[in-house]
């Protein structure tokens, strides 16, 4: 259980996410974010020193304890495909606030302390993440890093874009589950382990001779190099 002054922190890091998703940063204010806490701007300058460092705990908790949650959620997840699908849900879901969020960082003294600090190492995360389940078998040896930045490219769709030009305002949650169904699909077209291959005596026919059978038919021998090359 947290302590008193721990839950209301984090109280206050949730209602400024809410006002920093609803005005913007720039139009929020630290007596708006005193207003909806219930309490004075005296109070939150116990826990903040400036909206500044407040927008960069807001920051934080999205990118590494929100990304920390999803990623212990989809490590459980038996089902690959079901738990790419999710992550990818959830990553999407918050897609349009955490873009209001580093726009407003991006012209901040802050912006590339944060991006070194905060949000490579929780894209890092997810890269170390595909990179056990390569060790595991359930994904195809591959530059983990790259492997993460796939997953992202493929479910940042257009949604990204929307969401930078606040233009996300027709985006739902039937698209999100749409967008993120296809990029787990294509993802898994790339990354999914090959089947091992199983070794199966050839079927004889009684009335071919056993050299007969070894030798290929020419038809057969143009399908295998015709599937080689393709």
């Amino acid at each position: 259980m947290r302590a008193p002054a721990e839950q209301k922190r984090q109280e206050i890091i949730r209602i400024a996410a809410e006002l920093f998703d609803e005005l913007g940063y720039e139009r929020t204010s630290m007596s708006a974010i005193a207003a909806r806490v219930g309490g004075s701007k005296a109070t939150l300058y116990v826990y903040f020193r400036s909206k500044q460092e407040l927008l960069r705990a807001v920051l934080d908790h999205d990118l590494s304890e929100e990304a920390e949650k999803l990623l212990h959620e989809f490590a459980v997840e038996k089902d690959l495909r079901h738990g790419l699908i999710q992550l990818g849900i959830a990553y999407l879901t918050r897609l349009p606030a955490r873009m209001a969020s580093i726009r407003a960082v991006a012209n901040q003294p802050i912006a590339e302390e944060f991006y070194d600090s905060t949000l490579r190492p929780a894209w890092q995360r997810l890269a170390d993440r595909f990179a056990a389940m390569m060790q595991e078998g359930r994904l195809k040896f591959a530059d983990p890093w790259v492997t993460a930045m796939h997953w992202k490219g493929l479910n940042d769709w257009d949604l990204r874009e929307k969401s930078l030009l606040c233009a996300n305002r027709g985006v739902d949650q039937n698209g999100i589950i749409t967008a993120a169904t296809a990029a787990t699909d294509a993802f898994l077209t790339l990354y999914a382990p090959h089947p091992e291959p199983q070794d199966v005596a050839p079927r004889t026919d009684p009335g071919v001779s056993q050299a007969s059978a070894r030798r290929p038919s020419r038809a057969r021998s143009q399908t295998f190099l015709k599937n080689r090359v393709s």
